[in-house]
């Protein structure tokens, strides 16, 4: 198993040097360590696709690639940040997301970052913060694919016990409903 885990990081060190002249030879460093990223995260090499990805990133600000494009790279480095258990820097990162689709105003998206800066804000032990992003989160439930509405039912149930656990009896009650298997959100409604 190391001897793979060491054959994978030799590959995809090969794909990590940059030096780029001119946008199309940016957007094939910007793609290759996008690869980098994904492949080194699918293969639990978590720093290595955090620092494939800030590559990506680098190379995506340099460049101007489109908002959206920036925005899912924002994404996906702030929860590999919050994986590595920087969630300051992931914070900033999801924040930085969550303005570009709130320009954007994709709702869908809006809804995943603030769950993904909610718990970041738990990582940090601000719960409270952290449940007060998440009740924005309510309005947009309707919107969100399954997988969304799967990651908003999980952060609520978190939510849910770990204020009860604390002692915010009331605001743990507002996280809680029936959540089955599916992810469904009914009773949710009455959050406020």
């Amino acid at each position: 198993m190391k001897w793979i885990k060491s054959k994978i990081l030799f590959s995809l060190s090969l794909l990590l040097p940059l030096g780029s002249c001119n946008y199309n030879d940016a957007r094939i460093d910007y793609d290759k360590q996008i690869k980098v990223c994904s492949t080194a995260e699918s293969n639990g090499l978590i720093d290595m696709a955090a620092q494939a990805c800030h590559q990506a990133l680098k190379i995506a600000d340099d460049q101007v690639f489109a908002p959206s494009e920036v925005s899912e790279l924002l994404y996906q480095l702030g929860y590999l940040e919050r994986q590595r258990g920087q969630f300051k820097d992931a914070e900033k990162l999801i924040r930085r997301s969550l303005a570009i689709e709130d320009l954007l105003k994709n709702q869908g998206k809006i809804a995943s970052r603030l769950i993904e800066l909610a718990l970041n804000q738990a990582g940090q032990d601000l719960w409270l913060d952290g449940a007060d992003t998440l009740k924005h989160v309510v309005p947009l439930l309707e919107g969100l694919s399954d997988n969304d509405r799967k990651a908003a039912a999980g952060a609520f149930r978190l939510f849910s016990v770990r204020l009860e656990m604390r002692g915010y009896a009331a605001e743990a009650k507002l996280f809680k409903a029936d959540f089955p298997d599916r992810g469904n959100i009914s009773g949710l409604a009455t959050i406020n």
